[in-house]
């Protein structure tokens, strides 16, 4: 974190401008593909380096004829059982030669990129010898329609700058949040073997496994449409976890054991990679609502509360020292506890903005304000989140809807 305060790693310019295949899977995103594609061709980079490649996956309404009329490549894939981005870049990958390019970028339909966005990758690109996958700084578009688009501002710009520039810095590898990567085809020789509901987390961990690198360039800035409501950000959220869950089972023992490898170099990112995909925050939780409440009941073993608890005050009665006391109740300790969290969740975002270099400049400021306010409470819904998904088996893809601005 505070290394991405201080410091930034900026690539040399090139002069070699690699050829790229931007690969976008979009489900009934008629009304936001066209400003992507805008946005692609508007950049200050050679078009004759970028192909658009669109997969219409599943689509009911105009994504496909839209996407061909903006002169895109568009790939039709009609599968009612691949509910997936990942089934949709692993069809894909089978249409078109990857050969023909250097790295293929993956894009969502609902984002846009900066105009400098690819000339700015590719140095990053070809820095690492177009043999690592690269990522990029995400930025949430629509931080004007409300509280919940500026939140998700500050999340993953936090992201960005207060962890993947400090990784980047140090040649450690980071992970790619859903879009805005760049891969080699190398990596891409086997095709897309990534099919779970969060395929970026599963793609990272095994790349990491696989003692390959996740880089970084903060100057590529793409932006991505973010949910406006509670109940649409909760599902996103939930899928996020179950995601994670499901990939904490199929990669904890693998990172695991790697991390004692003699033959891996790459020892910290496992080890960031391990802690990312495990399941032990939610544990030293269960474990610390368990501890107080087996200490309550302490009497049915012949001990105290007196002696149960260590500051406890013999002038009060049970109920003041359980709640009112400032040494020893519970409310008291709790809310030591939250304010600690809050603390810490403000500092957090001061820095991002100042790690963010100004890439928040020009955003509307209430929501900004507001958004600044409750974010720690969208921080500490992932406990929550990831007690639901114990219980949920499984979660049916459902749309977020894009391009609806309410300020259009």
């Amino acid at each position: 974190m505070v290394v991405g305060v201080f410091c930034k790693r900026k690539f040399p310019k090139v002069e070699e401008k690699c050829r790229y295949g931007i690969l976008v899977s979009a489900k009934d995103e008629e009304n936001v593909i066209p400003r992507l594609i805008n946005s692609i061709r508007n950049a200050d980079y050679l078009q004759d380096k970028l192909d658009i490649i669109i997969i219409a996956h599943n689509c009911k309404d105009k994504t496909a004829d839209v996407a061909r009329f903006m002169g895109a490549n568009v790939i039709v894939y009609n599968d009612e059982n691949a509910r997936t981005l990942g089934l949709a870049y692993q069809y894909a990958l089978t249409q078109f030669n990857v050969k023909e390019y250097d790295g293929i970028i993956i894009l969502n339909a609902d984002n846009e990129v900066k105009k400098d966005f690819f000339e700015r990758l590719n140095e990053a690109f070809v820095y690492h010898k177009k043999d690592s996958v690269v990522t990029s700084f995400r930025q949430a578009s629509n931080i004007k329609d409300g509280i919940m688009p500026a939140v998700y501002g500050y999340y993953f710009a936090a992201g960005c700058s207060l962890s993947y520039i400090g990784r980047e810095y140090f040649d450690t590898s980071c992970r790619v949040t859903g879009c805005g990567f760049v891969i080699p085809v190398r990596l891409l020789e086997n095709g897309w073997n990534y099919t779970s509901i969060t395929e970026d987390i599963e793609f990272s961990a095994d790349i990491v496994l696989n003692g390959e690198y996740i880089h970084y360039c903060d100057d590529a800035v793409f932006y991505d449409e973010q949910p406006r409501d509670f109940k649409t950000m909760w599902f996103q959220r939930l899928r996020w976890a179950k995601g994670q869950n499901l990939t904490n089972r199929k990669y904890f023992g693998k990172l695991l054991k790697a991390l004692f490898d003699q033959n891996k170099k790459n020892k910290l990112s496992l080890f960031i990679s391990l802690t990312f995909n495990s399941a032990v925050p939610l544990l030293f939780f269960f474990l610390f609502a368990l501890q107080n409440i087996v200490l309550l009941f302490s009497p049915l073993a012949g001990v105290s509360l007196q002696e149960t608890f260590l500051y406890w005050n013999h002038e009060q009665n049970w109920f003041q020292n359980l709640f009112m006391s400032l040494n020893t109740g519970a409310l008291f300790g709790m809310a030591k506890s939250a304010a600690w969290v809050f603390l810490g969740s403000y500092l957090t975002a001061i820095m991002t903005l100042i790690a963010s270099r100004g890439k928040f400049r020009g955003q509307a400021k209430l929501p900004m304000i507001f958004g600044f306010v409750v974010f720690p409470l969208f921080l500490l819904l992932q406990v929550p989140l990831d007690i639901t998904v114990l219980f949920v088996r499984d979660l049916k893809w459902r749309k977020i809807p894009h391009g609806v601005s309410k300020n259009k």
